[in-house]
This record gives C-alpha cells, structure tokens and sequence, in this order.
C-alpha cells in the first residue's frame, strides 16, 4: 500500500469518525453497499473518482483533505484530541438542540 493511499484512509476515518458516523451510516449516505466503505479503509478496496468526491460532500470537507500527509504537524488522522472534544461538543449540541426545540 502506498503512502497516499495510507493517508487516505487514515483521514477517511478521521473525518467519519469526527462527523459520528459509522461504515454502515457513510455508506448509506453515499448510496453504496454497506461493506463498501469498510473495504474501503481496510485497503482492499479503491474508490472511485465520483465515490471519493460524494464521500468528501457527506463528510463536508474538501477531497485535498483525504490526502494531508500524515507526516504534516497538522495530522489530523492521528488527532485523538481533536476528536475526543469534537464528539463532547457533539452531544452538547445535540442536548441543546433537544432543549430548545421540544
């Protein structure tokens, strides 16, 4: 597997993860099969020009993103930090949301 392969994948699962979403949840947003995303981040799959483009709408981020080096100071796929405070602000979000709208 090549490095921008492996970072791919690596921020491909950052980014599902940061959104909340599982395999199953992303594949379905992007109308393909459920294990399609999974084989995806497992490296026994490539996507397509047009899948990866779809993924990175649903994942409201940018398909340049996919491929920011693992080895940048910014490395988001390794971030846990980032991803820890970004599922509490989630449900922080999701508590208001609830409070305000019922």
């Amino acid at each position: 597997m090549d490095k921008y392969q492996q970072d791919f994948i690596k921020n491909l699962k950052y980014y599902r993860r940061i959104r909340g979403l599982s395999q199953s949840e992303l594949a379905e947003k992007c109308d393909v099969a459920t294990g399609t995303i999974g084989n995806i981040e497992c490296g026994l799959a490539k996507p397509s020009f047009d899948l990866m483009l779809l993924i990175a709408q649903v994942l409201k981020i940018t398909p340049a993103d996919f491929f920011a080096s693992a080895d940048s100071a910014s490395e988001p796929a390794s971030n846990e930090r980032i991803l820890t405070e970004y599922k509490l602000l989630r449900e922080f979000y999701e508590k208001l949301k609830v409070h305000f709208e019922g």
